[in-house]
């Protein structure tokens, strides 16, 4: 499954939003099978600039917010799970907070403002840390309350698999 978007501002900026299921890496085999037992897919949320170096202002973010809100919504048997990336870089007045760190607090900020202006209950956004070698990297799993099975499964294996002892 793959859906792809594209979003524009009014200063000509581009976004290319693609939710997709190809993104197996980050499960096992077995949490694959079990949540395929439920008829249930794991998507991952792949966000980029392919146009204009301006502010993302909150007019796209909105659009980001509906896009991603829409896809879950029309898809009953989705989570999504994403990793925060650092590949580039953010326009920020936070220099002392890593890109990951800043994505993951505005993509929580943006999903607790939706939820809350739509009043919906029952869509939880589960924010797992986890310590890289050098860095702190932040997996969003978000799912709907009958799915917390899952999202738990998901949070333990991702942090079994990548979180290195301190």
């Amino acid at each position: 499954m793959v859906q792809d978007y594209i979003i524009q501002s009014d200063l000509g900026d581009e976004y290319k939003l693609r939710i997709t299921s190809e993104n197996r890496w980050m499960l096992s085999e077995y949490l694959c099978n079990q949540l395929s037992k439920d008829c249930l897919e794991v998507v991952d949320i792949e966000l980029e600039r392919s146009k204009g170096l301006n502010v993302t202002n909150h007019k796209i973010l909105a659009r980001i917010e509906e896009c991603i809100a829409d896809f879950f919504q029309s898809h009953n048997n989705v989570l999504f799970c994403f990793f925060c990336d650092f590949i580039s870089l953010v326009p920020s007045k936070k220099k002392d907070m890593p890109v990951q760190e800043y994505r993951s607090k505005l993509f929580s900020a943006m999903f607790h403002r939706y939820v809350s202006q739509h009043h919906i209950s029952n869509l939880y956004n589960n924010v797992v840390k986890i310590k890289g070698v050098a860095e702190t990297f932040y997996v969003h799993i978000i799912y709907r309350q009958e799915h917390s099975k899952y999202a738990k499964m998901i949070a333990e294996e991702n942090l079994k698999e990548f979180n290195k002892p301190e």
